[in-house]
């Protein structure tokens, strides 16, 4: 068991072991723990402190027990593969367990059954914050170990660190440039390649189409500040006019491409991965949709008959003057199984020392699975799109 120190009271104990486990789940062939201590210490929001009831916080506090490290790595579905090592009494962490944060997650319900509904709750609300936070990462995960650690090479030009990473990988690039790949011998017939019997999972389809068209948008941000530098510089009007006409049919290509994404990705969810809606809210359970919406009430629960839940599966809260008044009308969590969380008003009778109506319901112990309903912007809002979302999570949280 080979112990190896991420950063100063960080260490992974048997880190042999974790590489290999990590192999495993990605499917990638790991070289050099390195490439883990690298990512973690170099990328934005990689460690995440979490307590007995999976409350994940950037920072650790009296309540923390666990650390998860972010390795880099992903499983074939997309899922981040974490690294948790356990609090010591000094404020050091140490350990070896690694898994997604589900299998992290089913882990720390086993040590604490009671705890087993909040662990489920605040596991949403970590994976939305974990989306949240590596946005801003210069390297979300890492695809290919290789092609990471040359373009850490070439941010970081001239460091003889990242110099011997990729030593360490063995490859010589002049020997593959001069020597050509071998014929295969006459009496051999050539293998046809193998393909991997790989799916991808319909959340993995719905995150890489979410990526394709943040990338398609920054695309776009970039022409039209091309074309504003055009603009100021009087180049030829006529090309100028030219180009412009042909970025509105970019924007409205990307509008048509959005439009059928809303409307056909969750359709394909429905028919991949049917829900059993009713079944899983229990004898008593129902759903409460907590804030305006842009649907009226029969809308949403034809959408929500298409994931197998009923009429009467549903309170709504909808109005959006009403909910200011929503908490001082004691009206009891106890017989909900779940909230789907649209906008609210800033201003709510009766909050105490909350901020806001959102932050209660997510943070109150033994309140019931809370899903935020987001727009690709990000924006809190239940359009038919995120309300579909909001049922997929909910649907998945509960089966856990």
């Amino acid at each position: 068991m080979r112990e190896f120190i991420i950063e100063n009271g960080i260490v992974i104990d048997d880190m042999d072991g974790v590489i290999n486990g990590i192999r495993q789940i990605s499917g990638q062939p790991i070289s050099d723990a390195e490439t883990i201590r690298k990512f973690i210490t170099s990328e934005k929001a990689t460690k995440f402190y979490i307590d007995q009831k999976c409350t994940g916080k950037m920072q650790p506090d009296r309540d923390t027990v666990y650390l998860w490290l972010d390795s880099g790595f992903t499983d074939p579905n997309g899922d981040s593969i974490m690294i948790s090592l356990l609090g010591d009494s000094c404020g050091g962490y140490h350990g070896h367990y690694f898994g997604t944060m589900d299998a992290l997650a089913r882990n720390i319900k086993s040590y604490f059954p009671r705890n087993s509904r909040d662990i489920a709750r605040n596991l949403a609300n970590l994976k939305n914050k974990y989306n949240n936070k590596i946005a801003d990462r210069h390297h979300r995960h890492i695809d290919n170990e290789q092609e990471y650690l040359i373009m850490l090479c070439n941010s970081d030009a001239g460091t003889s660190e990242f110099e011997s990473l990729i030593n360490n990988l063995g490859i010589n690039f002049e020997d593959l440039a001069k020597e050509p790949a071998p014929a295969p011998e006459e009496h051999v017939a050539p293998k046809e390649p193998e393909i991997p019997d790989f799916h991808m999972t319909t959340k993995g389809e719905e995150i890489t189409v979410s990526l394709l068209l943040d990338t398609i948008d920054n695309m776009q941000s970039y022409i039209n500040e091309l074309l504003g530098e055009l603009k100021k510089s009087n180049e030829d009007k006529e090309r100028l006019l030219e180009l412009e006409q042909k970025n509105k049919d970019l924007e409205q290509a990307l509008v048509d491409i959005r439009n059928f994404s809303a409307t056909a990705a969750p359709a394909a969810s429905e028919g991949k991965e049917p829900s059993p809606g009713h079944d899983l809210l229990g004898r008593r359970g129902k759903i409460l949709v907590l804030g305006a919406t842009a649907m009226d009430e029969r809308t949403m629960q034809g959408i929500a008959k298409t994931y197998g839940f009923k009429k009467d599966d549903f309170d709504f809260m909808v109005d959006y003057d009403k909910i200011s008044s929503f908490t001082g009308r004691g009206i009891s969590f106890d017989k909900y199984s779940a909230l789907i969380l649209g906008a609210c008003p800033h201003k709510v009778q009766n909050l105490g020392d909350w901020s806001s109506l959102i932050e209660k319901c997510k943070s109150t112990e033994g309140m019931p699975l809370a899903i935020d309903a987001r727009s690709r912007s990000g924006e809190l809002k239940v359009t038919k799109e995120s309300f579909k979302q909001a049922l997929f999570e909910i649907c998945r949280e509960l089966k856990s």
